[in-house]
């Protein structure tokens, strides 16, 4: 199930607005969406109103503010594409085939009529299991995560030891397992609750294991090593996750030495340490970036670890925050190495992250000359200069400061000085000043700024 087209007509700032989620060279939905612009532009809120249709909550509160408004999503479920439709004006929603795009001004029609129109009344699809089918279940096989851009600003400090919850707590899940997940510093204690779920979900698998007709007879190595081979650990695959961040620092996650919990009010005690005294390092005491990063990378990858997901959205909102250049360079790719069928709505403001997205991918949203947020795809290829990205893609007039834009312009007339420079020694100062402002600040004198 996939997301491929967002309308949304005469809401805030939006009127007549289409957001095309779909590759232009397939026509598929896109698995994977970057969206840029400045700020108040709607980036926070087409994430929120995804998420709200995706749970099942009601958007129609939010379009109260206007009269009359309409938000459509065109879905795309496995071979079959079906609008569902959002009404301020009669607070209801329709589903409604694809052929119904066919027909000229329908939208119009929906918002300003009804759907007693003849041609809009043929399209309406009332079969009641396709509203079930696209509406998330608590299901091991549907997934929503959320990721708000606040939570890395303010992941709590104040975490004693490790993340507060307790085995009992956890064996819950067993019996429900919700599909909506937030990860944001509300919910650090969520993460380690679903780690020590993990830990007794695999035990529980392994006694089952033991227990099948045919293993009987077989060591209890030869049953390990069968076991393990399908079965990994959730605290070593979160080790060799984090490792990767952890050992710039001179830190490890030392999962062997975990502390199970056993009783019902018992914790999860695993700890990162030093690599070369192994002395532990309170999570609190890590640094904000580092800290934010692991939590959120855990938290994503045992949501997905060793489950077999059907329906998957991944949306975050602003995931450079606290996040030093060198860990953002790989992030998407981060995250698409963890995530299973499921399509991935980032926010950002970095051109190295948007410059991970192929030029259909990135959606960067504006204002017109009106008011009216519109819509482009970007221009420059993936993995091209960010700094080319932030003036082309993000419409950044120059990525100098004022003193840079002075020099650029003394590097600029110097050119022009030196050619026509008479005197050697005067033409011999000239060319030692526009040397130096060129090494200083990697002037290229073809470049366009």
């Amino acid at each position: 199930m996939k997301i491929c087209k967002i309308y949304i007509k005469d809401y805030l700032h939006f009127k007549d607005f289409e957001l095309d989620l779909n590759n232009p060279h397939t026509g598929e939905p896109l698995e994977k969406v970057c969206l840029i612009g400045r700020n108040g532009t709607g980036k926070t809120l087409f994430l929120n109103l995804i998420n709200k249709f995706l749970s099942g909550e009601d958007i129609i509160p939010l379009m109260n503010k206007a009269n009359y408004s309409l938000i459509i999503f065109k879905v795309c479920l496995e071979s079959q594409k079906f609008y569902v439709t959002y009404r301020s004006l009669n607070q209801d929603f329709i589903l409604l085939d694809e052929a119904v795009e066919k027909h000229f001004n329908w939208t119009n029609q929906l918002l300003e009529g009804g759907y007693s129109e003849n041609y809009v009344l043929r399209h309406i699809i009332k079969d009641k299991s396709l509203i079930n089918k696209i509406t998330f279940r608590n299901k091991f096989s549907n997934l929503l995560i959320h990721i708000p851009s606040e939570s890395y600003q303010n992941l709590s400090k104040s975490i004693n030891d490790v993340p507060q919850t307790n085995l009992n707590e956890a064996l819950a899940l067993f019996k429900d397992f919700p599909f909506n997940h937030e990860i944001s510093a509300n919910t650090i204690g969520q993460f380690w609750k679903l780690l020590i779920f993990l830990i007794k979900k695999r035990q529980n698998e392994w006694e089952e294991f033991q227990n099948q007709k045919g293993n009987q007879d077989k060591t209890v190595r030869q049953l390990k090593e069968e076991f393990d081979e399908k079965n990994p650990k959730i605290l070593e695959k979160v080790a060799e996750l984090w490792n990767k961040i952890l050992e710039k620092a001179g830190l490890e996650f030392d999962y062997e030495n975990a502390s199970n919990p056993i009783q019902l009010n018992d914790n999860l005690k695993a700890y990162i340490v030093l690599k070369a005294t192994k002395q532990p390092i309170q999570y609190n005491q890590l640094s904000t970036g580092i800290r934010n990063f692991i939590f959120q990378v855990g938290h994503i990858y045992s949501l997905y670890f060793n489950r077999k997901i059907e329906r998957g959205f991944l949306l975050i909102d602003e995931p450079e925050n606290s996040l030093f250049p060198d860990f953002q360079y790989d992030l998407i790719s981060i995250y698409q190495q963890i995530i299973q069928n499921t399509q991935l709505f980032v926010a950002t403001h970095s051109p190295i992250i948007a410059a991970q997205f192929e030029p259909y991918e990135r959606i960067i949203l504006d204002f017109d000359e009106n008011g009216w947020v519109v819509s482009r795809k970007g221009k420059m290829p993936t993995g091209d200069d960010p700094n080319d990205i932030l003036i082309k893609d993000f419409g950044v007039r120059s990525i100098l400061g004022e003193k840079g834009v002075k020099k650029w312009e003394r590097y600029i007339e110097l050119q022009t000085l030196i050619k026509v420079e008479k005197d050697k020694a005067i033409k011999s100062e000239l060319l030692k000043e526009y040397m130096q402002i060129g090494n200083e600040y990697n002037f290229n004198p073809n470049a366009v700024s």
